[in-house]
C-alpha cells in the first residue's frame, strides 16, 4: 500500500481541530461508531510546534497503529520524506519561528486513496 505524507500549512488549534474533525466523519456525514473496525476514511491530521523529526515519527507511528498500517512502511517514509525534503522543512521551521506561539505546522498522513477521498470531498464543499 501506498502512504503519501503531505505538510500542509501553518494553522492555529482551532482550525486544526475543526479540520481533524471533519475528517473523522464519513463521506455521508456520520460519525463512525468506535467499535467500527475500518476508520473513516481520509488522511489524518497533526499540528507541531516545534517541528521535529521525533515529533512526526511518533505522531506518524501512532496514526499507523491506529489505522492498522505497517509500522515499519510509515517509518521508513517518514525518514525518507524528512530527508529528501530537508530544505523544505527546514523553511517550515523557519516559518513557525517567525508566527505567533499558537501556531502550529499541520501535517496530514493516509494512503493514495485516503487522499482521494479528501480531494473529492473539498470539490463538493
Amino acid at each position: 500500500m501506498t502512504y503519501l505524507l503531505q505538510f500542509c500549512g501553518l494553522s492555529d488549534p482551532l482550525q486544526l481541530f475543526y479540520l481533524e474533525q471533519k475528517s473523522a466523519f464519513s463521506p455521508s456525514g456520520e460519525v463512525p461508531h468506535p467499535s467500527d473496525p475500518v476508520p473513516a476514511p481520509g488522511p489524518i491530521y497533526g499540528g507541531f510546534r516545534p517541528f521535529q523529526l521525533d515529533d512526526l515519527l511518533g505522531w506518524a507511528l501512532d496514526t499507523a497503529r491506529g489505522r492498522c498500517w505497517d509500522g515499519d512502511v510509515i517509518q521508513r517514509l517518514v525518514l525518507d520524506v524528512w530527508m529528501e525534503r530537508a530544505d523544505v522543512i527546514r523553511q517550515w521551521q523557519l516559518r513557525l519561528r517567525e508566527e505567533p506561539a499558537d501556531r502550529l505546522l499541520v501535517a496530514g498522513i493516509g494512503t493514495q486513496r485516503d487522499w482521494e477521498i479528501r480531494c473529492e470531498q473539498s470539490l463538493r464543499a
